[in-house]
């Protein structure tokens, strides 16, 4: 597994990818640090607005980030490689969730990192519990969505999987920062990244709720990894486009 997720690594080797792991963390940080710098009117809310902030474009971005990865091997030979190179399928969707998985994780910490600098630098209150609360639903949410846009980016490309994440995002801005899902967004897992921070930071929910849904996104997390690795190993190789 470790060898995968190595060579996974290394083919994103003069890639946009590892601009982009480097580069967006960083600039997003910065942007809500001259935000911050500038406006009173967060003051006292630093940390829920960064990660309010963060878990919207989060779960946007990682619509097009994991048909970005999948590229390198669509080009490199249609998925050829992998599909005959004899390993196991089912691992093989394992490992590549692993590996984005891992990138999402440093993508949150360098974003993360400068920013809780400039809170201790500016001696603004950092309260350690909330700050790693927020830390750790907005990973742990994201994270289980990510065998959806797996085979997204596998069936339909960027196209189904952008057009969807624009969706998802549009619909978790909906159910999860209004009343409009009052009564049905714990039926949307995909809602759970906006809807729990946002939570969390107005205290609408409890930390024993909060927990709950974190189990059922990790519940939901390997039942569609289950269902979508079974999938995988009926796949032909052939995207929706070139049907």
């Amino acid at each position: 597994m470790l060898r995968m997720l190595q060579s996974y690594w290394q083919r994103t080797k003069r890639t946009p990818v590892r601009i982009i792991i480097w580069l967006c963390p960083l600039v997003f940080a910065l942007v809500c640090i001259a935000y911050m710098s500038s406006s009173p009117a967060i003051k006292g809310h630093e940390v829920d607005a960064f990660f309010e902030g963060y878990a919207i474009v989060a779960s946007f971005s990682i619509s097009f980030f994991v048909p970005m990865l999948y590229e390198i091997d669509q080009q490199a030979g249609r998925y050829g490689n992998e599909l005959r190179s004899g390993i196991s399928r089912t691992i093989l969707f394992i490992a590549r969730f692993l590996f984005i998985a891992l990138l999402l994780a440093v993508i949150e910490l360098l974003a993360v990192l400068p920013f809780l600098m400039f809170l201790l630098f500016t001696g603004i209150t950092v309260h350690i519990f909330d700050f790693l609360c927020l830390l750790a639903l907005c990973l742990i949410t994201l994270m289980s969505i990510i065998p959806t846009y797996q085979f997204l980016s596998l069936k339909f490309q960027y196209s189904g999987s952008i057009g969807l994440g624009a969706f998802f995002t549009l619909a978790s801005l909906l159910l999860g920062t209004t009343e409009l899902g009052q009564n049905i967004w714990y039926f949307f897992p995909y809602v759970y990244p906006i809807k729990l921070v946002f939570s969390y930071a107005k205290q609408t929910l409890s930390l024993e709720e909060l927990m709950m849904f974190g189990v059922f996104s990790i519940f939901f997390m390997f039942i569609s990894l289950f269902l979508f690795s079974f999938w995988y190993n009926k796949w032909d190789g052939t995207v929706k486009l070139e049907e």
